[in-house]
């Protein structure tokens, strides 16, 4: 069973899905591709999608329980995508904004052009409250590509990567290589998610990504970061 650990498929509380029947398309299709559970990880993002834990909440119940009408086999697990601000540790302490799952992971995410120190400067501050923070599609930031030394200090301070799944679906050829395949082979992923929008707005590749991942990688590579990392979140 494939678990999503970061998708947006709650109907009407952020950039994803705007209504109830647009999310059950995207229930419906995840589940063809094989995925069991998602971690619903709406947006918590101030000035944008400021959504809080118990209207993440609210809306898992309801969307959960029409997929079950639908004889959808998917398990929704509450999460949250958290932009980081200097408030952000203060909002978690308080229970406004969730983890994963319930444990002390915190899905991050940053501006794509933010600087490397307060990339790290974050993550320090997550670490110092207790947290243990994922951050989010790791591959869309400007200050660790090509850093590979940064990525493994990130990691040294005690973040984890995450990477989306279709990343991993752009094909390669004798003209053009694919970068991130390279970097999940050579160690620096330990989450892949979809983060999916909808149907329309990035939808889902799981399956194709996690048949390349179980036929191109060493075996105990696609088990760590499909099974073991993932149940480290859920059993925390």
């Amino acid at each position: 069973m494939i678990v999503d650990m970061h998708c947006h498929v709650l109907p009407g509380v952020d950039d994803g899905p705007k209504t109830m029947e647009d999310s059950m398309k995207v229930l419906a299709e995840v589940a063809r591709q094989g995925v069991g559970e998602m971690i619903v990880t709406p947006h918590f993002h101030p000035g944008r999608y400021k959504v809080y834990a118990s209207q993440v909440m609210e809306t898992l119940t309801r969307t959960q329980a029409e997929a079950e009408k639908r004889n959808i086999a998917v398990r929704l697990i509450p999460g949250q995508e958290c932009y980081y601000y200097s408030e952000l540790t203060r909002e978690l302490n308080a229970g406004h904004v969730l983890t994963m799952a319930g444990s002390r992971y915190v899905l991050v995410e940053f501006e794509p052009d933010a600087m490397y120190s307060t990339v790290r400067n974050g993550i320090r501050d997550l670490v110092s409250n207790g947290y243990l923070p994922i951050i989010a599609h790791f591959e869309r930031y400007r200050c660790l590509e090509g850093e590979p030394e940064r990525m493994e200090q990130l990691r040294g301070d005690g973040a984890a990567l995450q990477m989306n799944f279709g990343r991993l679906t752009i094909k390669e050829n004798i003209f053009r290589r694919n970068p991130w395949r390279r970097l999940l082979r050579d160690g620096f992923v330990d989450y892949l998610g979809s983060d999916t929008h909808g149907m329309e707005f990035r939808p889902p590749h799981i399956a194709e990504a996690v048949a390349w991942l179980e036929q191109e990688t060493p075996g105990e590579l696609a088990h760590k970061i499909l099974t073991y990392n993932i149940q480290a979140i859920l059993n925390h």
